[in-house]
C-alpha cells in the first residue's frame, strides 16, 4: 500500500513540477537563490508564469524568479532569498505578487519584486496551487490535502481540513465565497463559504487509491459565466457549464490524438479562446463555445510546457522545462521562442 501511494504521488511530481525538483540533473544546484553568475538558472525548469498588463513574472526551480516590464521582451533576474522550488505565482498589481513553493514556502512582494519576503504558513507541505482574487484574500493548496487561506494579504494564514490525504494541484475562486480545487485521482472539491469547508464533487474520471491508477488533474480554468474546465493526465479535459456537474469534454477534430497522448499541465484564455499546454511541447486551442481542440504549430520542443498566461494587447507567454519561454503578440496564433541572456535582455531566437 505504501509503495502504491509513493508511486501515485511520484506520478504527479513527474508530470508537472517535482520530478525535476528531485531528479538528478538538478541535484547539484545549491545556494540561497539564483544569481547572474549561476548560468543554470536560465536552464532550470520554469513552472509558472503570470501577467498583469505589461508586467510578467516567471517562477521555477531553485528559487528562480524572473520579471518583465515589457510584456516578456526583456527579463530581469530577481533575488528570491530561497533555494526552494517555486511552483505558482499570483499577481495582484504591477508591484504586488505572491509565490508558492516547496515545503510551505510563500513569498510576497509589494515593490515589484525588488524584495521578496517570506510569509509564515502553518504547513511544511508543498504548495502547488495559489490564487489571490484581491490584495487581501488568497488560497493555496498542496500535498496531503493541504488548503490554507488568508484574508489579510498573507500576514496570517489559516489551515483548513480537507479530510483527504491527496495531492491538490490547483485552486481557483470566482469570488470571495465560491472556489474549486483539483488534484490526485481526478478529485474535484468545491467550497461556497470562502474555503472554510469543502465538498467533493462527482468527477467522471475519479479513481480510488486502491486501484493504483493515476488520473490526476493539474489545472483549472474558470470563466465569469461559472463555466469551468479541468486539465490533467493523458490529455483529459473536463468541462462544466455551472461548476456543479463535470463531464469529459468530447475530443473531436484532428487533435483528438494529441489530447489522448500528452498530459496537460496548464491553461489560460484570451478573448473567446482558451489554451492548454503540456507534455512534449503540446499547445492546444479551442473556442469557448466549442468542443474541438486544435493543436497549434508551435516551435517543436521536447520539453514539457508547464505554464501559460496572457496580458494586455494580446500578448501571451508560455514557460516550460529547461528554461523554455515562448511569446505571442497575436493572441496565441503564433509563438516564438525567447532566450534569456545572462547579462542582458531576452532575445528572440530566429
Amino acid at each position: 500500500m505504501l509503495l502504491l501511494r509513493t508511486v501515485a504521488i511520484s506520478t504527479v511530481f513527474l508530470a508537472l513540477f517535482v520530478w525535476s525538483f528531485f531528479s538528478s540533473p538538478f541535484a547539484n544546484h545549491a545556494g540561497s537563490g539564483p544569481s547572474l553568475e549561476r548560468e543554470p538558472a536560465f536552464r532550470d525548469n520554469f513552472y509558472d508564469v503570470a501577467m498583469r498588463g505589461p508586467f510578467a513574472w516567471i517562477v521555477g526551480y531553485h528559487g528562480t524568479i524572473l520579471r518583465s516590464r515589457d510584456r516578456g521582451s526583456s527579463w530581469e533576474l530577481q533575488p528570491s532569498g530561497t533555494s526552494e522550488a517555486l511552483f505558482r505565482v499570483s499577481v495582484g498589481s504591477e508591484n504586488e505578487a505572491w509565490i508558492s513553493g516547496s515545503y510551505g514556502t510563500l513569498l510576497h512582494t509589494r515593490d515589484g519584486g525588488k524584495s521578496w519576503h517570506k510569509q509564515q504558513t502553518p504547513t511544511e507541505e508543498h504548495l502547488f496551487g495559489l490564487d489571490f482574487i484581491n490584495p487581501h484574500q488568497g488560497w493555496a493548496v498542496g500535498s496531503r490535502g493541504t488548503i490554507i487561506s488568508t484574508d489579510d494579504g498573507g500576514a496570517t494564514w489559516t489551515e483548513h481540513s480537507l479530510d483527504a490525504d491527496i495531492v491538490l494541484n490547483d485552486v481557483r475562486f470566482l469570488d470571495a465565497q465560491r472556489g474549486w480545487a483539483v488534484g490526485e485521482f481526478g478529485r474535484i472539491y468545491h467550497t461556497r463559504d470562502g474555503g472554510l469547508s469543502w465538498t467533493k464533487q462527482n468527477s467522471p474520471i475519479e479513481v480510488s487509491f486502491i486501484s493504483g491508477a493515476s488520473r490526476n488533474l493539474f489545472r483549472l480554468l474558470l470563466s465569469n459565466s461559472h463555466a469551468g474546465w479541468a486539465f490533467g493526465l493523458d490529455g483529459v479535459v473536463l468541462t462544466s457549464p455551472d461548476g456543479k456537474k463535470w463531464e469529459v469534454a468530447a475530443q473531436d477534430g484532428a487533435s483528438a490524438a494529441d489530447l489522448k497522448r500528452n498530459h496537460l499541465f496548464s491553461a489560460s484564455s484570451v478573448g473567446v479562446k482558451k489554451f492548454a499546454v503540456g507534455e512534449r511541447g503540446t499547445v492546444l486551442v479551442s473556442q469557448f463555445d466549442s468542443r474541438q481542440w486544435d493543436a497549434l504549430s508551435a516551435p517543436s520542443l521536447p520539453s514539457n510546457l508547464n505554464g501559460i498566461a496572457f496580458g494586455e494587447e494580446d500578448t501571451g507567454l508560455i514557460v516550460g522545462n529547461r528554461g523554455v519561454i515562448l511569446r505571442s503578440d497575436n493572441a496565441g496564433r503564433q509563438w516564438t521562442p525567447v532566450r534569456i541572456a545572462l547579462n542582458g535582455p531576452a532575445t528572440g531566437v530566429h
